[in-house]
């Protein structure tokens, strides 16, 4: 048995789906499924089962949905939010079988805990991506965007859905970094290629006072990444219950 599938291998099959393209995502991942299978890790197997039920659900395969489905649950997935939110999920509901697997869903208070942070950070990442493209519209200066990230929650989780989560979100900082890079190597060359063809139509003092606001917006942004960092609830119990008898706001 080799090293397990990791990181690279999971940004690379799940990148097409961050870009929209269902159909190419999904066969990436149905291409690394026998790796997963084969080098573990079971918590990365079952990440790769589940999205891939969202995926066949998404595009209308349900009888391929439920059986991915039922793979990530026997696996110990138990990401109940992705199951009660993403589109996918709620196609597989049509299944006759779609009850009986999700019944089979149980999660500690602890853990939706975490999911939800985890969730709630992806969501803030994608609304400070935006932020940071609008702001780098009018920018002048040469230098590059800072982009900074809450760390990733290190508790002991009680299932696999947590494990999966975070390295959905550790994949969409690295996303949102790659992009980050590549507009600045757009916006960078753009205003070289415009200096070199003749005087520059912004001061010193203009491309200064560029660079300061962006390193103040970047001090914003690293002191919001450390406020969001994730802080367990003391006493918030461990044992899992069922998934279909928890409040889905709670």
């Amino acid at each position: 048995m080799g090293m397990e599938v990791g990181f690279n291998e999971l940004y690379a099959a799940c990148r097409p789906i961050v870009h929209g393209d269902l159909m190419r995502g999904r066969q990436a991942l149905t291409a690394l499924l026998p790796e997963a299978w084969r080098r573990g890790p079971r918590w990365g197997l079952a990440m790769i089962h589940a999205m891939l039920a969202d995926l066949h659900g998404r595009t209308g395969d349900v009888p391929g949905g439920i059986e991915h489905f039922r793979a990530a649950v026997d696996l110990g997935w138990n990401d109940c939010l992705s199951i009660w939110s993403d589109p996918g999920f709620a196609a597989l509901t049509r299944s006759p079988h779609y009850a009986g697997i999700y019944g089979r869903v149980w999660i500690s208070p602890a853990d939706l805990e975490e999911l939800r942070w985890l969730r709630a950070e992806a969501t803030a990442i994608s609304q400070e991506l935006g932020w940071i493209a609008a702001e780098n519209l009018g920018r002048v200066d040469h230098g590059t965007t800072d982009v900074f990230h809450a760390p990733l929650p290190d508790r002991a989780p009680d299932g696999a859905g947590v494990l999966a989560a975070r390295m959905s979100l550790a994949i969409m900082q690295r996303i949102g970094l790659d992009l980050v890079a590549s507009s600045d190597i757009t916006r960078i060359s753009g205003q070289i290629a415009v200096d070199s063809i003749g005087p520059s139509s912004y001061t010193q003092w203009d491309m200064w006072r560029s660079a300061d606001l962006a390193g103040s917006r970047a001090a914003a942004r690293r002191a919001s990444a450390q406020a969001r960092a994730f802080r367990p609830t003391p006493g918030l119990s461990n044992a899992p219950v069922p998934a279909s008898t928890l409040h889905r706001g709670w």
